[in-house]
């Protein structure tokens, strides 16, 4: 057989089938991630959670490309993001339709009120989605992200607190400025308690929802005094107090699940691409 007769034979030759899955499942975007074994102690924040790990990789661009594949931070990040992009239509459509002529009573104070909660509620999202992507960097970044992704749950709170306290007391300037007060200063003691290294840490988490819940339950206070002032029924109809009471009861409720964990245990898989959406 000559040398050309060989070629076209190997040529002719079908490819090895068990070759080309197993070239597929190199490319599959399974294999970009590792397991709970394979990862340093201090990303190992809940036991139940598996696989799905990104690995270390002190590199942007590197973290940047794991939006193109699923991961346990997938969720966590997609659901902040697309939250941070849609949030400025959001307020945009809601600034032009109090400016119409027909709410002639509207001033100044309240586009800055709206813009308080809606620039607080972009500022969380935005941290959020940036923590739970950049947590494969390194553990420095890590730190720093979620150090910042807690201070946007604190902005988040005080500032949807802030325009309620306005509307609640529209005409008490005197019980806006003390209420305002009370959560400034409830927010700057979380602030303050999130800054200190070993508060971040897993140890301290039951320590830190507490601080939380104790910053959210801090809205009773105003809401209190509005029913007292003013009544229930007023507060009712006209302070939007059935919107806070239904935010505090999801608030405490994702607070819960996520100190005992219990959500994790009985069917882990699902989580290993999830995680955990609140709190880390």
């Amino acid at each position: 057989m000559t040398r050309s007769d060989t070629a076209k034979q190997r040529r002719a030759q079908p490819k090895n089938p068990n070759s080309v899955k197993h070239l597929m499942a190199n490319l599959s975007p399974t294999t970009r991630t590792v397991t709970q074994h394979e990862i340093p102690e201090w990303r190992r924040d809940n036991k139940y959670i598996l696989a799905g790990y990104r690995p270390l990789e002190a590199d942007y661009l590197q973290v940047m490309k794991s939006l193109t594949f699923l991961h346990n931070e997938t969720c966590n990040v997609y659901t902040h993001l697309i939250g941070a992009v849609l949030l400025p239509l959001f307020a945009i459509a809601i600034l032009r339709t109090i400016n119409r002529l027909q709410y002639f009573d509207v001033i100044a104070t309240d586009f800055i009120m709206f813009s308080v909660f809606f620039y607080s509620a972009e500022s969380c999202l935005i941290f959020s989605a940036v923590y739970h992507l950049m947590g494969s960097h390194s553990r420095e970044v890590e730190q720093f992200w979620h150090r910042m992704d807690l201070l946007g749950i604190v902005i988040v709170t005080v500032g949807t607190f802030i325009p309620g306290i306005y509307y609640i007391f529209n005409c008490e300037p005197f019980l806006q400025r003390f209420h305002w007060t009370i959560v400034g200063l409830c927010g700057s003691a979380t602030a303050a308690l999130i800054s200190i290294p070993r508060f971040r840490t897993l140890r301290w988490r039951k320590v830190r929802i507490g601080a939380y819940v104790a910053l959210g339950a801090s809205a009773f206070i105003p809401l209190l005094h509005g029913v007292q002032v003013y009544g229930f029924d007023y507060m009712l109809e006209y302070s939007g107090m059935r919107w806070y009471l239904v935010e505090l009861l999801l608030y405490g409720g994702g607070c819960s699940l996520y100190t005992v964990r219990t959500l994790y245990s009985p069917c882990p898989r699902p989580f290993n691409v999830m995680e955990e959406p609140f709190l880390t």
